[in-house]
């Protein structure tokens, strides 16, 4: 029997952090964009039409630059022509992205579309044949793209995705946003990517891989940033006795199997919290923490026997609240 164990978590942050965040007179705004549900808390001068904005500003990026199934967005048109002419802010994204491919010794590519195509995590979940792998496997990978100022080349058959980032891409985009309109404090969840705008300090929750929706296993302290989490309990399904997730090796086209199920990155950057917390993950615990430290990041891996691993700089500031998982020294 196929048993569905796709994981829904709470408006505030699927599958993610549960954010805490205290205010007497903040606005909230809550809606579904980029295949996900996005929370809006926001404090400040024009806090209300700040809220509204940012309701515009992240479904315009999906429909207009990001989302691959939208006819006529930008990376739409780079998935349907060979060579194609980027905006500034594309060039931008891609640049930085093929940057963290290669700092993870291949394990993030954003040229795995024709991969993760053959995956199926809805209702009707599906397992790729060895030979439908093979074959997308060898029209995919950054090696099949060519980045030349702002024209990209493209292999035929390869697939750009942005979506291990593009949480993240929307956060930065946020925050810039916040900043034009003098907002003195905001929490803004895109899905399992956070940002915590403002001075102070914030309790972000992380969620219990094994508990409910919405039930935080740690709390963690910490300032202005960027907070993404990468789970293999969020999209994911059993059949034939195994269980698949969603976050797939670049080399095999499966699911990884390292003893993780959780990575939570924190960085001052939206697009690297959420590209790192993918590659940290394909990586394990141990390259992880080495490509988080390059770039000056903080990370939090929980692993299938409950055990959390935390990069030496953010191990103080958390606080486990379930029983059964240990902090490792």
């Amino acid at each position: 029997m196929k048993k569905i164990l796709i994981a829904l978590a709470v408006v505030a942050a699927v599958a993610a952090a549960a954010i805490f965040f205290a205010s007497s007179n903040e606005v909230k705004r809550e809606f579904f964009a980029m295949d996900t549900f996005v929370s809006a808390k926001v404090k400040g001068f024009a806090a209300k039409d700040a809220a509204g904005g940012i309701s515009t500003l992240v479904r315009e990026l999906d429909s207009k630059q990001l989302s691959r199934y939208t006819s006529g967005s930008e990376i739409s048109r780079i998935n349907s022509e060979a060579e194609t002419v980027l905006s500034d802010e594309m060039r931008d994204y891609i640049t930085e992205l093929l940057e963290v491919g290669k700092m993870s010794g291949g394990k993030f590519d954003i040229a795995l579309g024709a991969v993760s195509d053959l995956w199926s995590f809805n209702d009707s979940p599906r397992v790729p044949s060895t030979d439908e792998l093979t074959e997308a496997l060898s029209r995919s990978g950054s090696d099949k793209l060519s980045l030349s100022g702002n024209t990209l080349t493209r292999a035929d058959g390869c697939i750009i995705d942005l979506g291990s980032a593009g949480k993240g891409i929307a956060l930065d985009k946020v925050k810039s946003y916040l900043s034009d309109k003098k907002i003195s404090s905001a929490v803004v969840s895109v899905g399992g990517s956070v940002l915590l705008y403002g001075k102070g300090s914030f309790n972000v929750g992380v969620r219990d891989p094994w508990g409910e929706a919405g039930r935080s296993v740690m709390t963690v302290k910490l300032g202005a940033g960027c907070v993404s989490t990468s789970g293999s309990y969020e999209r994911c399904f059993e059949q034939g006795g195994k269980r698949y997730h969603h976050i797939l090796d670049p080399d095999t086209g499966l699911p990884v199997e390292n003893g993780l199920v959780s990575v939570t990155v924190i960085s001052d950057s939206g697009l690297l919290s959420d590209a790192l917390s993918t590659a940290c993950f394909v990586l394990g615990a141990e390259g992880g923490a080495k490509l988080a430290a390059k770039y000056g990041c903080e990370a939090i891996f929980i692993t299938e026997d409950k055990k959390v691993i935390c990069t030496d700089g953010i191990k103080p500031n958390v606080t486990v609240l379930v029983d059964g998982y240990t902090v490792v020294e």
